[in-house]
């Protein structure tokens, strides 16, 4: 894919400039290029639900979902991400299903096309730079006659400023699984809703792990074990891009399919009344680069798992 001029300037300002002018510039480029493409020189804007809109849509209408965000689009643009090594066959699987089109499913992208100025400092901060690094990557993926979900509607409340409606969307996220029979397709180390009330609304809870890094080597032996059981189960999955993957080929199977990615360790957050992302035990959590968490012993939560993939 042929890169614009500006990420031509910012390569060439990386591999020639000391690290202290990178460190001065890139952030003023990327403000100046995010005020450029929103005010001076508007780019066209993908059609995305609010997180209210996202979670009343999936509930209304009990629709699978598939979540973007910025690791996928660094899998596609080919670049490895710390828990998963990029593959051609991987990247292309991604940029296959970004541009589904199915009823049935909802695929979600970030809420960053418009003002920033919801957002908490930290994010606002990253989604510029993400933007003036991977615009052109999101471009070439999205339709613009499509609607599409809000990523965040699972990470809707570290990186907001307004907080308040937390507990209301957690409340309704909750209800997606409420008396439902589901599966949790999840890293080895995740171990959702150990600890909080996350899932205690369901009928039942089952567990199949997964290696917490490079998931995708063994993506044949998780959809084969996720497989085998019954399609009037939900499907919930936490396991980065390989989730996405998973994901499809389930929908396309049959199954009601939910990718909550991070959803445990922003409830954490929330229950802790936390501004920052901080250590939760027994938890893996690949963004603080917390990967090798205290065991856990807790009964019910072994007596859950259905499968280990190594």
């Amino acid at each position: 894919m042929k890169k614009p001029l500006h990420q031509k300037l910012i390569g060439s300002l990386r591999s020639k400039a000391p690290i202290e002018v990178r460190q001065k510039i890139g952030p003023l480029l990327a403000y100046v290029y995010y005020f450029d493409r929103l005010y001076i020189r508007p780019t066209k804007r993908p059609h995305i639900l609010s997180i209210e809109e996202t979670v009343d849509t999936i509930l209304e209408k009990k629709l699978s979902v598939i979540r973007f965000g910025d690791g996928e689009i660094s899998l596609i643009d080919g670049m490895d991400i710390p828990f998963q090594k990029r593959t051609d066959e991987l990247s292309e699987k991604l940029e296959h299903i970004i541009k589904v089109r199915d009823d049935r499913l909802l695929i979600c992208i970030p809420g960053m096309w418009g003002s920033l100025s919801v957002f908490a400092d930290y994010a606002y901060h990253f989604i510029m730079h993400h933007m003036y690094r991977y615009n052109h990557i999101w471009s070439s993926l999205l339709s613009y006659d499509k609607v599409y979900g809000d990523t965040n509607v699972t990470r809707h409340y570290l990186a907001y400023k307004d907080k308040t409606r937390a507990d209301t969307l957690f409340k309704k996220i909750k209800a997606i699984w409420k008396d439902e029979d589901i599966i949790l397709i999840e890293g080895a180390k995740s171990r959702l809703g150990v600890g909080n009330d996350l899932f205690t609304n369901a009928k039942s809870v089952q567990r199949i792990l997964c290696p917490p890094e490079n998931a995708y080597a063994k993506y044949k032996e998780i959809e084969s074990e996720a497989s085998k059981q019954d399609k009037k189960k939900l499907v919930l999955l936490s396991l980065g891009p390989t989730a996405k993957v998973v994901a499809y080929d389930l929908f396309l199977l049959g199954y009601r399919v939910v990718d909550i990615g991070h959803i445990d360790m922003e409830y954490e957050m929330f229950l802790r009344k936390e501004t920052k992302q901080v250590k939760v035990q027994h938890k893996y959590f690949n963004e603080i680069n917390e990967r090798d968490p205290e065991d856990c012993t807790d009964t019910t939560y072994i007596s859950q798992i259905l499968a280990t993939i190594q």
